[in-house]
Order: structure tokens, then sequence, then C-alpha cells
């Protein structure tokens, strides 16, 4: 790395912490105003104050990351794969990620509740109650397939494992690598291999993609076969529409060998993807019958 490189990417990191900083001020500061006049009320304060929190705790979580890039990675994570170097731990990488996802999740899902407070409203008959309600049960394990896909793009990237089996649908000549059948056949002793191994980690990242793709297909495809309400068609059609866009961006990310402005965009591409999940689930909600 020469200077110039050394740069960049301080300047990344600089605006990085800046802009969360920046963020935590523009979020903390509002609310402890609007919480002194009291113009919030309670349980609104309560789950703001608990994002502001959460807020925080990703300035050390992130801290806690960067710190493990100072070491040389067999202190963290053993090199399994060939193409690893010292960065930082992937395990923390994708802690600090699944809190920022949460940390979203929240806002998106508070935002939502405060635009639309009556689920009656997006549910006017006793069918589309019923159908809404049927449509979730579906929903909730798409929604967990989903969520592990978007967990799995960390040990993806903590590994370098974009820079290897620049190829597709195969990896280079296999279907399934050789190093994940070695991992199955043993998969007590070897667990590590599923979050380390250069080749196990990008297969089973290809995996949960296509099988989110064909569930949130099958998802909207329900949908269409149920009397659900035009707001319910609408979130469960844009699903499928951002995890398969997603998909088709993650391979022309590989395929490219992984520009910087792709695997950006890839991850930009995953928390719309979270957004629209987020959206369903949210317009799947269903008012309380006493």
């Amino acid at each position: 790395m020469d200077l110039d490189e050394f740069k960049r990417i301080y300047f990344v990191e600089w605006f990085h912490r800046m802009w969360g900083r920046a963020v935590g001020v523009l979020f903390g500061v509002p609310l402890a105003y609007y919480s002194a006049r009291r113009i919030l009320k309670a349980p609104l304060v309560l789950r703001l104050s608990g994002l502001f929190a959460l807020g925080l705790s990703q300035a050390f979580v992130g801290w806690w990351m960067v710190r493990s890039g100072m070491d040389a990675p067999e202190k963290h994570t053993p090199t399994l794969g060939p193409h690893q170097r010292p960065r930082v731990s992937p395990y923390r990488l994708a802690t600090h990620w699944t809190a920022a996802l949460t940390l979203y999740v929240g806002c998106v899902w508070t935002s939502l509740t405060l635009l639309r407070p009556s689920p009656a409203v997006l549910h006017p008959t006793s069918e589309a109650i019923a159908a809404a309600k049927r449509l979730r049960a579906f929903a909730l394990p798409v929604a967990a397939l989903v969520g592990l896909t978007l967990l799995s793009g960390p040990f993806v990237a903590g590994n370098d494992a974009g820079h290897a089996f620049n190829t597709w649908p195969k990896m280079n000549y296999d279907w399934v690598p050789p190093e994940w059948t070695a991992a199955m056949m043993r998969p007590l002793s070897s667990w590590r291999a599923f979050f380390e191994d250069t080749a196990v980690v990008q297969f089973d990242h290809r995996c949960l993609a296509y099988a989110s793709t064909f569930s949130a297909l099958s998802l909207f495809a329900y949908s269409t076969c149920i009397p659900v309400s035009a707001a319910v068609y609408n979130a469960a059609y844009v699903l499928p529409v951002l995890v398969g866009g997603q998909m088709c961006l993650g391979i022309a990310t590989l395929l490219l060998y992984v520009p910087t402005e792709l695997g950006v965009l890839h991850q930009a591409g995953g928390v719309a993807v979270l957004t629209g999940l987020v959206h369903l689930l949210h317009t799947l909600r269903t008012p309380i019958v006493l």
C-alpha cells in the first residue's frame, strides 16, 4: 500500500466516523428536546431512546471491529482460504453489519407505524384480514431466509471470498466446490469452514441468494391466490423484484471481480431488500379483534 492508497482509506474511515457522529447528534438532540417538552408520548420516547442507545453502541462495535484489523488474521480468524490477507475479523464485521441493520429496521418500522398506525385501514374486510394472516405465516420463514442471506454477506466480504471463483453459474469447474463437500462430511469438526473458508462461504451465499429469490417469488404467487388487500399485493409484488435484482447485481459484481462501486451498490441493494421485507411485514399487521 502506498501513501495515496492509505490516504484514500483514511478518508473513508474518517468520513464514516464523522457521519455516524453527526447522525447521533441529529437524532439525539431533537429527541431530548421533544421529550423534555413532552411533545412525544412515553411509549414513543422509550422506543426512540432504545434506538438511540443502539446507535451509540454501534460506535463501540465499530471500534471493536476495526481493532481486529490491526492484528494478523490468525489471532481472530485462522486463515483457511488462500485469498485471505490481514483484515478485520469477519465475525466482528458481521456483528457490526447486523447491529446496523437492526437499528435501520427499528427506524423504518417506527416510521411506518407513525405514518399508518391503524392496520384496519389496510385490511378493510374480514376476508382481507384472514388472507393477511395466512400470508404472514408464509412471510415469516421467507423473512428469516432473506435475513440469513443478508447476514452471510459480511462473511463473504470479511474472507475476501468475492475475489475467488469469479465464474457463474459454476464455481470454476464445479457446481459444488470440493471444500464444501469436505466440510459437510465432517460438520462437527469443521464448522468454522462455513464462516471462514473462501469456497464454502461463497457457495453458501450463492445458495442462500437462490433460495431467497425462489421463496420471494413463491410468496408473491401465493398472494395472488388469496383475497389480500391492494396494499398487501403491492408489497408482496415489490419483494421478489428487489431480491431478484439484488441477486443479479451480486452475480455481476462477482463476474467483474468486485469493483468498489458495484460492491457498495450490492450492499445498498441488501438494504433495499430489507426495506421491502420490513414494509411487507408491517403491511401484514392485522387489527386486534376483541
